[in-house]
């Protein structure tokens, strides 16, 4: 709701202030790649205490800024201290609950990243009204604050390598036996090798789309709204509810149906992974209901409710595609859960940062009704790949658990 205020103050054009979004989006993907393999190194709770005192010290650099280009750079090195817990997060989850626990566990986890596009906007657009773009920034520093704070006193750490390793510190042992320790760089590069993997690739791609679909329409709501239902920033703040509240709903209902579907088979060996995919083809329904309804509704004019209901219903399809997705890679890959975490939050990371940049002249050149035609159609492609995982999933982990 901000984004014309920060461009008018330092007197920026659109496709810069874009960039600082791209640029933001970019980097919540690449960072993960270090802060998993650091996390499975090292221990959960020094990345977490790390990356939240960087969020806080260059969200106070984002408040100051004079200009444009430190702007930039304080928005990157912000960028990097929050994107940890996407990544340790479900290291997290994976080392505190069973896997028959942890699709619910994990759309109560999502929450954090999907609550963000709910009450964020909201809370900046209020801000914005009434005081000044950099007092968003000195309510972010509050908060993170807050947060470092109660890492710092009430988080213990859950890894169980690091308290395996802690555990056998105490012991006195008369024979001690070396222990092998992993390369510092095979550890960094793990993510990467993730990525090509078929089980990854194919299976984060539904959500790969569906997030940078997602960022095309967050990216371009407030312009569509103030020029075509002249709405003011507290009431653009306000809209973001519509896909916040769609997202939340999406990850909490999948998460539960996605452990009842791997539960259901009687004999545990028949409770395979790729049962968890099931509820994926709801959100791939949904998905394209939501944005050709949101796109066309814009294009036509027509009353702002059946816009935002489209965009209720494209965050709900997110949110179905995005849960049973994430908990399916972390099941997959148990020992490596931050790092395939990490993988497949650099794929839709991409994507959310290629789709502000092309947004603007895609929607200039054909309008949002044919942007977002073409997005519903790639969605409903996408969902090959979710048929290729459960048709061969089983056998790719196979394949490669005997690789290993």
């Amino acid at each position: 709701p901000a984004i014309a205020q920060v461009r008018q103050s330092f007197g920026a054009s659109d496709t810069s202030i874009n960039a600082t979004i791209s640029l933001y989006v970019f980097i919540m993907g690449l960072a993960p790649l270090l802060w998993a393999s650091l996390s499975e190194c090292h221990g959960r709770r020094a990345i977490y205490i790390l990356s939240t005192l960087l969020y806080v010290l260059s969200t106070v650099g984002c408040a100051l800024s004079a200009s444009v280009s430190p702007f930039i750079v304080f928005r990157a090195f912000q960028a990097t201290g929050a994107s940890a817990a996407q990544a340790v997060g479900a290291g997290t989850i994976t080392d505190l609950f069973d896997v028959h626990e942890r699709g619910n566990a994990m759309g109560l986890f999502l929450l954090g990243p999907l609550v963000g596009p709910l009450v964020g906007p909201i809370t900046g657009g209020l801000i914005n009204e009434f005081f000044d773009w950099r007092y968003i920034f000195w309510f972010l520093t509050l908060m993170g604050g807050i947060i470092f704070l109660c890492i710092l006193f009430f988080l213990p750490e859950t890894s169980t390598i690091i308290l395996r390793k802690r555990a056998q510190s105490k012991k006195e042992e008369t024979v001690h036996e070396p222990e092998v320790q992993e390369s510092r760089w095979k550890s960094m590069g793990r993510p990467f090798k993730f990525i090509i993997k078929p089980v990854v690739a194919l299976a984060t791609t539904p959500y790969t789309f569906a997030y940078g679909f997602m960022y095309f329409v967050i990216a371009s709501l407030p312009h569509q709204l103030a020029s075509r239902y002249n709405f003011a920033s507290y009431q653009i703040g306000l809209a973001y509810l519509a896909n916040g509240a769609g997202n939340a709903l999406g990850a909490l209902i999948s998460g539960k149906l996605s452990d009842r579907a791997l539960r259901k088979p009687e004999d545990p060996v028949d409770r395979l992974p790729e049962l968890r995919l099931s509820p994926i083809w709801i959100g791939i329904i949904i998905l394209p209901i939501g944005e050709l309804m949101y796109g066309w509704c814009l294009d036509f004019n027509i009353h702002v409710s059946a816009s935002l209901t489209g965009l209720f219903l494209l965050g709900l399809g997110v949110g179905f595609v995005q849960t049973p997705s994430n908990t399916y890679i972390v099941d997959s890959y148990q020992s490596h859960s931050a790092s395939v975490m990490s993988a497949a939050n650099l794929l839709r990371c991409i994507s959310a940062g290629v789709t502000p940049l092309i947004a603007p002249t895609s929607i200039e050149k054909i309008g949002n009704g044919w942007s977002m035609t073409i997005m519903a159609a790639l969605s409903i492609l996408s969902g090959i790949c979710v048929f290729c995982v459960q048709r061969y999933g089983a056998k790719w982990r196979q394949k490669d658990c005997n690789k290993s």
